[in-house]
């Protein structure tokens, strides 16, 4: 063999045997595939439920028609105040209110309004235009119809306000999980923890003096995100701060305690960032951070239920996206306490004092 295949094959057998490198390279991308060909499903139609309100006419009579026949739209007929309502409220992707006629020469269309919710982001434009295109073929061809977009959110919330305090949660579980499973398992293997096991320092304290550490980090994270969205983005943050405090230091010590749990159970600090990432990776897209998780298959849904990241979402978007207080949010914080009690006790069951099992 000459050297250079020798090379290569010690690469090839290097990379191989480099589960983290394995992880990022193949399980990483293979979960991607997987989670979002389970969101939006193999060849599966996408649901829109669309409001139609405003005068009849045979124009309005044939886009509901046309809609009805579509599998993607579920089509609901009413009062243009309910049916905004109702769009506020989520249950609507879209409303299309047709506008009445009084003095039109025949054969005209009336003009279209397509109100939808700002606070859907990219999911609501992608309903916007389905509708449109609808509108644009009953009519026969491009308008001259006029179409117009109009966008509705309560308490005038933009997409930046709904979607910040998601991103601050994710901020939270990375670093509480990731950060904490890596660290507390290098400690060990470098000997630290054996050594304090041996001083007058108890680990108590230590353990102690890493979960404040964290929570400071915590704290300067959502001052740092926050502060951010506001400037360059015009985030405005409503609420109590000392309601969405809370929620933050109660989901950062849920999220600490499941690093801890994984610092007791991986045996080295490479296999702790990949059950890590196990972890987290999921949650990032089965939460409600990116996209809603509305147009999920049903079988999927209850796996969001026991998820601890959506609780923590729903948790800071209450206070801050829509001024809500602790009643809003306490079965979310239940919830996360629970977590946090849980992951301790997986803690304190596995946590060793050396990378040897004890």
């Amino acid at each position: 063999m000459t050297p250079l295949l020798a090379m290569v094959k010690a690469n090839v057998t290097m990379s191989l045997r480099n589960r983290a490198a394995l992880f990022w390279n193949l399980a990483f991308p293979a979960l991607f595939i997987v989670i979002f060909g389970a969101v939006f499903g193999r060849g599966a139609t996408v649901q829109f439920d669309v409001g139609i309100a405003g005068p009849e006419s045979a124009y309005r009579e044939g886009v509901v028609a046309a809609l009805q026949q579509n599998p993607s739209f579920t089509v609901t007929l009413g009062d243009e105040a309910e049916e905004l309502h109702a769009l506020q409220d989520g249950e609507r992707g879209v409303v299309a209110v047709f506008a009445p006629q009084e003095g039109a020469a025949p054969g005209d269309l009336p003009a279209v309004t397509l109100y939808y919710n700002v606070t859907e982001g990219p999911v609501s434009q992608v309903a916007v235009g389905a509708v449109r295109q609808t509108l644009i073929d009953v009519a026969g061809g491009p308008p001259p119809l006029p179409i117009a977009e109009q966008a509705v959110s309560a308490q005038d919330v933009s997409f930046m306000d709904l979607f910040v305090p998601g991103i601050l949660a994710m901020s939270l579980m990375n670093s509480g999980i990731i950060g904490l499973a890596t660290g507390f398992v290098t400690y060990r293997e470098r000997g630290i923890l054996r050594r304090i096991r041996v001083t007058p320092f108890p680990l108590t304290s230590f353990i102690l003096a890493r979960v404040i550490s964290q929570l400071v980090v915590a704290g300067l994270q959502a001052v740092i995100l926050v502060g951010m969205a506001w400037v360059l983005f015009g985030l405005h943050p409503r609420g109590n701060v000392a309601v969405t405090l809370l929620a933050i230091i109660i989901g950062a010590l849920a999220f600490l305690a499941i690093g801890f749990a994984i610092s007791g159970i991986a045996p080295n600090a490479e296999t702790a960032a990949s059950y890590a990432n196990l972890i987290t990776f999921p949650m990032l897209f089965l939460s409600g951070i990116f996209f809603s998780m509305e147009n999920a298959p049903t079988w999927l849904r209850p796996i969001t239920k026991v998820l601890p990241l959506p609780y923590l979402v729903d948790a800071l978007r209450e206070p801050m996206t829509f001024g809500n207080g602790l009643d809003a949010i306490w079965t979310d914080l239940l919830v996360l306490l629970v977590t946090f009690a849980v992951a301790m006790l997986i803690a304190v069951r596995f946590f060793r004092w050396d990378t040897k099992p004890a």
